[in-house]
């Protein structure tokens, strides 16, 4: 029994019409090696929900999707239960996860892309493969996070903002004089171009900062 991959996504994506639906099972019934495909595929578009860009919606556009999705419930015909051959792969969202056959998969994308959570990049940044995380310290104050990626880039996070008013800004330390990196923005900085062994500090200074530094830096770190 042969399934071609589109058939493959379709099925994963709830899409099928109920004889489509019912011929794929059988072959995934049959066939390890295909359950092992939709298994792969069933990830695969998890991972592409996850990397949509996040964009602030527009206003009142939650709404109006709901009642869109809502609508078209009401004038399809229910859409029979589907039971899993492979496990799901595992849950990485705190947002309910609307079951794609109801929905359709334009729909469900554009409601996933509404409601979830805005990830934190400290965590996206510690969960690359290969990538090392150590605390970084002040005067024995916890200041933070250094993330060193694999790629040679490292990312910093603040444990705290800068104060109302001001800005932390990045330096690297070049033959003893500071060269600006650039302000952050919110509470970490994506340190990129940088060889093994450079210094880098980060000093409070006034929003949009300054050509040099104007307070001693809180850190100076060694990459």
């Amino acid at each position: 029994m042969t399934i071609d991959p589109e058939q493959l996504t379709a099925y994963a994506l709830g899409i099928l019409s109920p004889e489509e639906e019912a011929h794929v099972r059988a072959a995934l019934e049959a066939s390890p090696e295909l359950r092992a495909q939709l298994q792969a595929e069933q990830e695969a578009l998890t991972a592409l929900v996850e990397s949509l860009p996040e964009v602030e919606p527009p206003p009142g556009a939650e709404d109006r999707l709901l009642a869109r999705l809502a609508a078209e419930r009401e004038a399809e015909p229910a859409a029979p239960a589907v039971t899993p051959i492979a496990p799901p792969a595992p849950a990485r969202r705190r947002t309910p996860w609307f079951p794609l056959a109801a929905l359709g998969l334009a729909a469900a994308l554009a409601l996933v892309f509404v409601l979830r959570p805005t990830p934190d990049p400290l965590q996206q940044y510690a969960r690359t493969p290969g990538a090392t995380t150590q605390a970084v310290t002040a005067n024995g104050a916890d200041l933070g996070q250094l993330v060193r990626l694999p790629d040679g880039r490292a990312y910093l996070h603040l444990n705290r903002p800068a104060d109302a008013g001001r800005v932390y800004q990045m330096w690297r330390i070049q033959a003893g004089t500071p060269v600006s990196l650039g302000v952050f923005e919110g509470q970490g900085f994506l340190l990129t171009d940088l060889p093994p062994g450079a210094t880098v500090a980060v000093s409070v200074e006034p929003p949009g900062g300054s050509p040099q530094p104007t307070t001693t830096p809180i850190l100076v770190q060694t990459l």
